[in-house]
């Protein structure tokens, strides 16, 4: 996010502030602050430099690679008065500063469970998505979110509910629609804004909670000098927006017993994924500041992944095991002829992967401090005499430790 945008994003926080301020003098009342946030320390050493994520990697990248340093420290800052509320959430690395989540949001009483937000925050879709690093076993979400919501964070409107379902209270509805700048906190560069959608139900019972969500986010982006479509083996040009399509469901099912209790969790993702020759997005931090002059690529993608998570109560030990698959592109066939154009592709940006991802993590303080373990094998491709075929795995360990205020 630039300086500007950060700038404007401070002033209207303050602007609205003052507004809850000058609001709650008149009605004598108190406008209410809290602050809540968390900081993580992490230790990591790669087989190769890939997948590191603290530090600056330094040639050879393909060599074992240890890194060490802050890989996130977060505090939000909630002001709320009477129905309205906003917060603001800073984010510090070992690398820089910046403004995570800045929004506004209302909630009125007479609708309990339903509520408007607009500012800088995280898109809801999926399961891995919406939940913060704090709360989740894995210090990482699964590799492909890192393609499909590169920063984490848009800036939009959302509305939805979020509440139960009668009176029993058994059911619980998640709901929300979002219209979003759709270039992951880079503010809007296109003409028409993405959409999503997300609805899950969760059914609590005494011992076990089942929850079943689906998800969708559509949008265009512009493509001055056209774009090359997989839609098949051999990739046509096209002169038409792009379209970013996903479609996603997810399955949880929370079982609770005497010494403590198992989370199963399933996630998929499909859709229309669009980058370019040689990287598999097109909008985030990392994408080019324009789309002329760019060799756009949209792919047929899926993507999906398996946690098991078993928590033991007694001594707050929390075990945990992961599987995620990653198809960037589903037509491509290394023996097809593809125009000159596309002459740069490789299975880094067309290839399957594998993530199998284990640890362990332990709790202190009522969960205030978490320290964790953790080993992840990725299982790539590489394109050997116009054929997919096995690399060489990548082996990563990390050693963290969390504290949450």
């Amino acid at each position: 996010m630039t300086s500007t945008m950060q700038q404007r994003l401070f002033a209207l926080l303050f602007a609205l502030t003052l507004l809850l301020g000058g609001t709650s003098m008149h009605a004598q009342e108190q406008v209410r602050v809290t602050f809540t946030g968390f900081i993580q320390t992490i230790a990591q050493y790669g087989s190769e430099s890939d997948y590191i994520r603290v530090g600056n990697t330094t040639a050879p990248y393909d060599q074992p690679t240890t890194r060490m340093g802050i890989r996130r420290g977060r505090i939000a800052a909630i002001a709320s008065y009477g129905d309205l509320a906003a917060r603001v959430d800073v984010n510090a690395t070992d690398q820089k500063i910046s403004i995570f989540n800045v929004y506004a949001e209302y909630k009125p009483h007479w609708a309990e469970g339903a509520f408007v937000k607009g500012g800088l925050m995280t898109p809801s879709f999926g399961y891995e998505l919406p939940y913060s690093s704090s709360k989740r076993a894995a210090l990482e979400r699964s590799l492909y979110i890192f393609d499909l919501f590169p920063g984490d964070i848009d800036m939009g409107l959302e509305m939805g509910y979020n509440g139960t379902l009668g009176q029993s209270k058994r059911w619980q509805l998640e709901s929300s629609l979002s219209i979003l700048a759709g270039n992951g906190g880079k503010g809007m560069m296109k003409n028409i804004p993405d959409l999503a959608l997300r609805l899950a139900m969760t059914e609590r019972g005494a011992n076990h909670d089942l929850s079943f969500g689906l998800s969708g986010y559509g949008g265009y982006l512009p493509a001055v000098d056209g774009y090359y479509a997989f839609d098949q083996k051999i990739a046509t040009l096209k002169n038409n927006r792009m379209l970013r399509a996903y479609g996603g469901a997810f399955l949880t099912s929370t079982i609770k017993h005497q010494g403590g209790q198992l989370m199963l969790t399933a996630e998929g993702i499909m859709g229309l994924q669009p980058g370019w020759q040689n990287a598999n997005l097109a909008v985030g931090p990392k994408a080019p500041a324009t789309f002329e002059n760019n060799i756009l690529v949209q792919r047929h993608f899926i993507a999906g992944m398996a946690q098991i998570v078993e928590r033991i109560k007694p001594i707050d030990l929390e075990l945990f095991g992961r599987y995620a698959y990653y198809d960037r592109n589903r037509h491509f066939d290394p023996k097809a002829e593809q125009d000159l154009k596309l002459n740069n592709l490789t299975a880094r940006t067309e290839g399957r992967s594998h993530q199998l991802s284990t640890g362990v993590n332990y709790f202190l303080q009522q969960d205030h401090l978490r320290l964790s373990l953790q080993y992840d094998c990725f299982l790539r491709q590489q394109i050997e005499q116009q054929a997919f075929v096995a690399a060489k795995p990548l082996h990563m360990v990390t050693v963290g430790a969390q504290y949450k205020f």
